[in-house]
């Protein structure tokens, strides 16, 4: 009680009705905000996991298509009757030789054409001797179908009898090729092979690359995904054994990722071949990515699915490289992706066995486990991440459903905003009824601060009356009396300061006194065009300690009092004495045209006082004077015990001169002289230097002899 009984009522009552308003708003909006947020990232995570799982069975519902397909072309007997025939063509073409410039020409192709698209696609320094076929009937048939063949690369498949083969090979081709060429272009696959089950040559392919004829045992591209599969096949050899290979690096693509399914074809009891099919990306790029209509199929402005394999790289496209390709590579560079990584991606324009994803729900999915959670993506954008293994036809890979946190919190981010804008609002009227109440409350109040403004506006003769006992009353009489003081503390102040003044300008001129008083703290001024006098009084010190100090110093102000009024006279403006020295200046404070012949002046007529006042009170006293005109640097100097003082190289010249004089003499500079030879009489008196500048003529008066007398 006795606390809030010093408090002002209206204090108390806008601080509580404030504190309780506010701790409302906040306690509400935040509960409101974290249930909201959590409802968001439920529905997400829910979004995402079906996102993924619907994705997992158009996978394995397009496998399952590939599969099927792929028995029943097993079982057509086009197919059957065509490895037969190809098989046996295929030996015949062993028999075949090659002439000296037809190995020359495909030597060429494999130069002009397939390394440099190899190169340009891969990278790197192939050599062409790494690809060409290293047997008879392998070379035989790509010279007729490859090097041979008119139409351009990528359309070899259009050419129906090779010119030049006369051969069986060719009756067979001319037979089967437009069949099984309308085959793959009606289900959509890249390529298809037949192979021969023994020696594991590819007797007959549609689109002809540089894998056509060659041997998947030991031929050039043995080591290649195409061959382990074939060679897995030839060693099983099992009836309606459909075998799938995953994605990786084929090189007679121009390294393009590759997928392949293959299965062992019998005619009857025999084997017949094996028949295998390039596996294309782009269907199931359009099962991942819904046809590139993300935002139908609900995955927003960044969602996106897509798969990886065990190896850490994409078996399907980005998103963000089918939208906006310039974008995705800049975000690649921006996370300090390896250059040549990148430009392969740009190169193939396909992110799958190029672009790696790292992360810890990649690792998860590998090791079997299904989840959510939030992590950073092979992009470096944070997302939340949907995964889960799949394998699929004995490919182990992982799929995972992404979706950017940026896109998911909008809106949170939206509500947030509308929590902010409205609790404001409300904070806002609030304050206004707390503000309207207290001041009802509160009126007594009103005359302490009319008071108040009335003593801050300068009043110091301000009374409140408050008739309450209460602390209103307290504070109108602790008010009365305070203003009391200051009344009595400004006259003192007031007082003070006529006092500070009458000295402030005893000590410095009325110009720089107005100045300081004025609150200007560094007071300095360059002036040009003003005469500098320095004096050096002899004889006067000597004097001075040999009899009462009161009788010197009464001697000493005497004179100076005649040198000051006969300055003023002149318009010269005293600067200060020290000992024996006498310093002023002509036209530093008013700016005189003839500043130089004054000071000439009042030099002539300071002579003539210190002459005077040595006769009168018998002192051998001599003045030395030097003048010079320039620009001096003039100002006050110190901030408790300051005075008026002017420096610089003209005042510096000005005392060398004043040294350099002969006692009795005024003796000038060579400035000054070139402005008053005409009026005045001079003679050479020496040089003088300042601070190893050039040595400088100085000039001494001839005083005339009524001005000798005088002095």
């Amino acid at each position: 009680m006795h606390f809030s009984g010093r408090l002002s009522i209206r204090s108390k009552l806008v601080i509580l009705l404030l504190l309780a308003s506010f701790v409302s708003i906040a306690v509400v909006g935040y509960q409101g905000f974290r249930s909201a947020r959590d409802a968001l990232d439920e529905a997400v995570y829910k979004e995402l996991t079906t996102l993924r799982a619907a994705k997992t069975q158009q996978v394995q519902a397009y496998f399952s298509d590939i599969h099927d397909q792929v028995l029943a072309f097993a079982e057509n007997r086009t197919i059957i009757e065509a490895l037969n025939e190809f098989r046996t063509a295929y030996h015949l073409a062993e028999r075949e030789s090659v002439p000296e410039p037809q190995k020359q020409q495909l030597v060429e192709y494999y130069r002009r054409e397939f390394v440099p698209r190899l190169k340009d696609r891969m990278g790197g320094e192939p050599e062409v001797k790494h690809y060409l076929p290293d047997d008879a009937a392998a070379a035989w048939l790509q010279y007729h179908y490859i090097a041979a063949n008119p139409n351009d690369v990528g359309s070899k498949d259009a050419l129906m009898r090779a010119p030049g083969d006369d051969g069986y090979y060719a009756q067979v081709h001319e037979r089967y090729h437009e069949s099984l060429r309308s085959l793959i272009k009606k289900f959509g696959y890249y390529d298809l092979f037949l192979i021969d089950p023994e020696s594991g040559n590819i007797i007959y392919s549609v689109f002809k690359e540089t894998d056509f004829a060659t041997g998947l045992l030991h031929g050039p591209y043995a080591s290649s995904n195409f061959a382990q599969l074939i060679k897995e096949v030839m060693r099983t050899k099992e009836r309606g054994r459909v075998r799938f290979q995953d994605y990786d690096i084929y090189i007679p693509s121009y390294g393009a990722p590759a997928a392949f399914v293959a299965v062992t074809v019998f005619d009857g009891r025999d084997i017949a071949g094996i028949l295998a099919l390039q596996v294309p990306s782009d269907e199931l790029n359009n099962v991942m990515t819904s046809n590139q209509e993300w935002e139908k199929s609900g995955m927003g402005e960044t969602g996106e699915v897509y798969l990886v394999g065990r190896n850490h790289l994409m078996r399907s496209d980005s998103r963000f490289l089918l939208q906006d390709r310039e974008h995705y590579l800049q975000l690649l560079r921006g996370i300090g992706m390896p250059a040549d990584e990148i430009q392969r991606i740009e190169k193939n324009n396909t992110t799958i066995l190029f672009q790696p994803v790292h992360g810890e729900t990649v690792d998860l999915a590998l090791s079997g486990k299904t989840g959510t959670r939030e992590v950073v993506d092979y992009r470096g954008v944070p997302v939340m991440s949907a995964y889960a293994p799949l394998r699929v036809r004995g490919m182990d890979w992982v799929i995972l459903s992404e979706m950017d946190i940026a896109e998911i919190k909008q809106p949170i981010d939206r509500f947030r905003r509308h929590v902010i804008v409205s609790a404001t609002i409300l904070g806002v009227v609030i304050t206004l009824l707390a503000l309207l109440l207290a001041s009802y409350i509160t009126r007594p109040i009103h005359a302490l601060v009319a008071g108040m403004r009335r003593v801050g506006a300068g009043e110091s003769d301000v009374q409140v009356k408050v008739d309450s006992r209460d602390e209103f009353g307290e504070l109108a009489n602790s008010f009365n009396t305070m203003v009391e003081g200051i009344r009595q503390q400004k006259q003192i102040i007031e007082d003070k300061e006529q006092e500070n003044a009458l000295l402030l300008h005893s000590i410095l001129p009325e110009s720089v006194a107005q100045r300081m008083k004025a609150g200007e703290e560094q007071i300095v001024d360059r002036i040009p065009n003003v005469s500098v006098i320095v004096t050096l009084l002899t004889g006067f010190s000597h004097q001075g300690e040999e009899e009462n100090p009161e009788h010197a110093i009464a001697r000493l102000n005497h004179l100076i009092a005649e040198l000051d009024e006969s300055a003023a006279g002149h318009g010269v403006d005293k600067i200060k004495t020290v000992g024996d020295d006498y310093i002023a200046a002509c036209g530093l404070l008013t700016p005189r045209l003839d500043h130089d012949k004054r000071a000439l002046e009042f030099a002539k007529e300071m002579m003539a006082i210190v002459r005077r006042i040595g006769q009168e009170y018998g002192l051998d006293l001599e003045l030395r004077i030097g003048i010079h005109s320039g620009t001096v640097l003039a100002g006050v100097i110190g901030r408790h015990r300051f005075a008026y003082d002017i420096w610089g190289s003209t005042v510096d010249l000005a005392s060398e001169i004043c040294f350099a004089a002969a006692p009795g003499s005024i003796c000038i500079s060579e400035q000054m002289y070139a402005q008053l030879h005409d009026k005045d009489e001079f003679s050479k008196a020496g040089q003088v230097r300042v601070d190893g500048e050039e040595s400088v003529q100085i000039w001494c008066c001839n005083l005339s002899g009524e001005e000798s007398s005088r002095a």
